[in-house]
């Protein structure tokens, strides 16, 4: 055990049937608010650690060994990143920081070995007038992001040539209508800078207006519509949003209830070109029927007439133009212990007792661009853990030309096998063991994984405050 330590301070590399998998070295994150891995940066992997008042990059080669680490200086101290958003040959850090009354942001391009190639100021905002933070989107193609502050009645929008690093255009949108701090849910940005947002409306008092939800399109010449779509079966809960840039069609996918969140009498996706949306838009839905509930659940409760506890985790285009989905069973469980009750408190805050989370099942969808069901398959997986914000539980969802693979860990310990279920168009699969921590020392966040190519992913590894950069490849 000693000498398999030792050697996991180095690389390590070893073959596994069909797929190679190497191990960087350790990289500690105590002292972390958060981290990122870039991939491909030229012939480099970039880890980036946020730090707080530290921004620290590491430089390892495409086999994990480290090269050196580099941090760069700011104009403060104290600044507020933004985004970390990688290309080809090289990375752009977008962050803000204030100075004198006023928000700056600004971009800074580095090339692989943490070199500043280029940089743009793109805004100078007075505090008082900058009440929110600030987020971001990014398109698939990355030439293009998006940075937006959401507030009352007005939405503000910096759009960002990513590769020229120039202002496009600022512009605050303004809808009498919608009000984008409480009811704004989700945002895209397609290859040609249209933009894409979902809006709810957030009312406890009004069960009516929960039943739909807007979409809003704005173009890049500063034109928008307002869409609304409905479901006449149910309500709709979970909304899943991409842009299928192949078929130029935006794609939508979410769950229908009758009530209760929490349950699920069936499911919506299609794709449907934007400009073709009706004002108003019916969403044609798919009710799950009794025999997939009970072989979806384990129910064998025969009135049975919704499934439980499932959310939408992932979305797949097709190119064809149809829409997978993919669901997880998940819950949670709080325990308490004999020595807390709501009477008792520590340090003025309420004891809370420990957390149980299970991630189980998975429901797979598939339906014709038109919103038809085509197949929909169950995949059995059963994962528990406890106290660890279920970090290790889920699944990956690794996309090939001809197959889907969803990686995940079958339990949630420090010696455990990752297996895979391999699925192709017709959702025809198997299910197979894809390698084994026994005595490696790692545990793997599937869920924070990362595709590098149709043949590798990069998975973190995490314990004890220490990080472990596995990088898994196919022979296919």
């Amino acid at each position: 055990m000693r000498w398999i330590g030792f050697l996991l301070l180095f690389i390590v590399i070893y073959d596994l049937p069909a797929q190679k998998v190497t191990v960087s070295r350790e990289i500690l994150v105590r002292n972390n608010f958060n981290y990122d891995i870039l991939p491909n940066i030229g012939k480099n992997t970039i880890f980036y650690h946020d730090r707080g008042t530290e921004q620290l990059f590491e430089i390892y080669d495409k086999s994990l060994k480290f090269i050196g680490d580099a941090q760069p200086q700011f104009e403060v101290r104290n600044i507020q990143p933004v985004a970390v958003v990688a290309l080809d040959s090289t990375f752009n850090f977008y962050y803000s920081y204030r100075d004198e009354g006023m928000t700056y942001t600004r971009v800074i391009a580095f090339d692989d070995e943490i070199n500043m190639v280029d940089s743009l100021t793109i805004s100078g905002r007075n505090n008082k007038k900058t009440n929110t933070s600030t987020r971001y989107v990014v398109s698939g193609d990355k030439s293009k992001v998006l940075l937006f502050s959401p507030a009352d009645k007005q939405i503000f929008l910096q759009l960002i040539d990513n590769h020229n690093l120039q202002v496009i255009y600022e512009y605050t949108l303004n809808i009498e209508a919608i009000n984008f701090r409480t009811d704004f849910e989700k945002i895209l940005l397609n290859n040609a800078g249209e933009i894409f947002i979902i809006t709810r409306k957030n009312s406890l008092w009004s069960r009516d207006k929960n039943k739909g939800f807007n979409l809003v399109h704005f173009f890049p010449n500063h034109q928008y519509s307002v869409k609304r779509f409905s479901a006449e079966l149910g309500e709709i809960s979970t909304i899943k949003l991409e842009y299928d840039e192949k078929n130029d069609k935006l794609a939508l996918g979410g769950l229908i209830h009758d009530g209760n969140e929490r349950t699920a009498m069936g499911y919506f996706g299609f794709s449907v070109s934007p400009e073709k949306v009706p004002l108003d838009a019916e969403i044609i839905v798919n009710k799950f029927s009794r025999e997939f509930i009970i072989e979806a659940s384990g129910n064998i409760n025969k009135k049975a007439k919704e499934l439980e506890d499932f959310q939408i985790r992932d979305m797949f285009l097709r190119n064809d133009g149809g829409v997978i989905l993919i669901a997880e069973q998940i819950r949670e469980f709080v325990r308490r212990s004999p020595m807390s009750n709501p009477a008792q408190f520590h340090n003025g805050v309420p004891m809370s007792g420990y957390v149980d989370y299970y991630n189980e099942n998975l429901i797979v969808l598939a339906n014709y661009p038109d919103g038809n069901e085509q197949w929909k398959k169950v995949l059995y997986k059963k994962q528990f853990s406890q106290d660890d914000n279920s970090i290790y539980s889920s699944f990956f969802l690794f996309k090939t030309p001809s197959r889907l693979r969803l990686l995940y860990n079958d339990e949630i310990k420090s010696s455990n096998t990752v297996s895979e279920y391999l699925m192709d168009p017709l959702g025809n699969y198997e299910r197979k063991s894809v390698l084994s921590t026994e005595y490696q020392n790692l545990k793997l966040r599937f869920r924070d994984a990362i595709q590098t190519s149709s043949t590798s992913i990069i998975v973190p590894s995490e314990r004890s405050s220490k990080i472990y950069l596995v990088k898994i490849e196919y022979d296919i």
